[in-house]
């Protein structure tokens, strides 16, 4: 039997269920929601990380129940009936006690995440983003497509003809890849395919020793940006004070951002190989020069509208790339699962001795950050694009020693900022008060922060001790 809070019988799972905070994972729905709408969400959810959908509750957790046991027969075929491939899900109901005090149900459904896209049967495509499920457009649909892997938008053959390409970038391609020619070499490698007779260059080819890429994909460029300090300000307080846009191929881009990422952050003395202390930047040149690479491989290059970020800080570096995280590449398996968005552009890259596969850069640039003493790298994914954040503060280290595993966010804060409430460290761990004040306590036991304030002062935050 399921556990039952001793306050008023009501078991708690479905207390708990009640109390959840919709978000990227979680959905309530009414015992009134009709099975062709539960369709759509299905889809939206199985599209994006999967998730959690709970009928008999309201938007504003008051569990309402079921009242109609057909419905629940309707909800049980909503996958089959109104989605294409059928979402695969685990369905099952439970028993509780609504509003009125009165013996009800309610319906669980747990989604998995989807390996290829899926639509509704009307072949529309939603997508879960944050706390709401949308319905895409046919280009975003597309791009869903190439985030899943059921197309890939570098193998397209591109506008240009084959004398787009650079010539002395492509003849170092070739010697690179030890081929005797130069049509043999880009072909095999799906830079360049035939079309009656004649070479002409895929998107890959294009992007990667295209001379002038960006006539075709305009926001085909990193952005290398010089923040004053530790914050991000903006409008009359703005504090950028370097601002490069670097475009061309993707080999030069990558060879200019280097140059000046190594020239503008600043240094810290190190103990290097040999035992010896040297100036190094601030974060391990291995670690910020893997972020850079993997974000301009496997950035969405068909989302338009968005190019690379790279945001120098005093303390941090924060790497932002169109696009989310492709294929089953989740923030909390991407050290373990490979999938390269842009397949022929990654091959190349790792031709010229550029990149490696995601899984095999991604853990580089931690063990880099670990061997140096500094806090893991932090992932975050929005809407439409993927932020890594490499932090030099090792008061952040020292913070996330004494936290559960997903507690960056929290860190990268309260290092920033010096201060935090309570509620917004709720906020930030995504957990209870209670357990949020646990790690707060625990961290003031260890000398890292100390309140200002009186318990019941609602001005009272923490201090970080630096």
């Amino acid at each position: 039997m399921p556990s039952s809070d001793a306050g008023n019988g009501q078991p708690a799972e479905c207390r708990q269920l009640a109390a959840r905070d919709e978000n990227q994972w979680f959905e309530r729905k009414s015992g009134r929601f009709s099975a062709r709408d539960l369709g759509d969400v299905l889809v939206g959810f199985a599209n994006a990380e999967g998730g959690m959908i709970v009928l008999g509750v309201t938007d504003d957790g008051r569990i309402e129940g079921i009242a109609d046991g057909a419905r629940v027969n309707e909800w049980r075929q909503a996958a089959q009936r109104f989605t294409d491939p059928t979402v695969r899900h685990v369905f099952r109901v439970l028993p509780c006690t609504n509003d009125a005090g009165e013996d009800s149900e309610i319906a669980v459904i747990e989604i998995e995440p989807a390996e290829h896209p899926h639509t509704n049967a009307k072949g529309e495509t939603f997508l879960r983003i944050g706390d709401a499920t949308h319905r895409l457009g046919p280009a975003e649909a597309q791009e869903l497509r190439y985030d899943k892997g059921d197309a890939a938008f570098d193998g397209r053959v591109s506008e240009a003809g084959d004398d787009a390409l650079d010539d002395a970038l492509t003849e170092r391609y070739v010697a690179a890849t030890g081929a005797s020619g130069r049509t043999g070499a880009l072909t095999a490698r799906g830079l360049a395919v035939e079309r009656d007779g004649a070479p002409r260059a895929t998107n890959a080819g294009l992007l990667l020793l295209g001379s002038r890429p960006q006539l075709y994909y305009p926001e085909a460029y990193v952005r290398v940006l010089l923040h004053e300090g530790r914050g991000r300000e903006t409008g009359a307080r703005a504090n950028v004070v370097e601002d490069r846009r670097l475009e061309g191929p993707i080999v030069r881009q990558i060879d200019e951002a280097r140059a000046i990422i190594g020239e503008w952050l600043p240094r810290a003395i190190r103990l290097g190989e040999g035992g010896r202390f040297r100036p190094e930047t601030i974060i391990p040149r291995d670690a910020w020069s893997e972020a850079l690479v993997n974000a301009v491989t496997h950035r969405s290059y068909s989302l338009g509208g968005d190019h690379v970020r790279v945001s120098l800080f005093r303390d941090r570096v924060e790497v932002e790339s169109p696009g989310r995280l492709p294929g089953l590449v989740r923030i909390e398996n991407i050290r373990r699962t490979r999938f390269a968005r842009n397949p022929r552009i990654a091959r190349a890259l790792g031709d010229l001795g550029y990149g490696r596969e995601l899984g095999e850069g991604v853990n580089r640039m931690f063990e880099e950050m670990q061997r140096a003493g500094l806090p893991a790298p932090l992932y975050e994914q929005g809407p439409a694009s993927v932020r890594l954040t490499l932090r030099a503060d090792p008061l952040s280290a020292r913070i996330l020693e004494r936290l559960p595993p997903g507690s960056g966010r929290f860190a990268e804060h309260l290092t920033q900022r010096e201060r935090v409430t309570t509620t917004e460290a709720v906020d930030l761990f995504g957990r209870s008060r209670p357990t949020t004040l646990r790690y707060l306590r625990n961290l003031e036991r260890a000398d890292l922060i100390e309140r200002v304030g009186s318990t019941y002062d609602p001005t009272a935050y923490w201090r970080l001790i630096r």
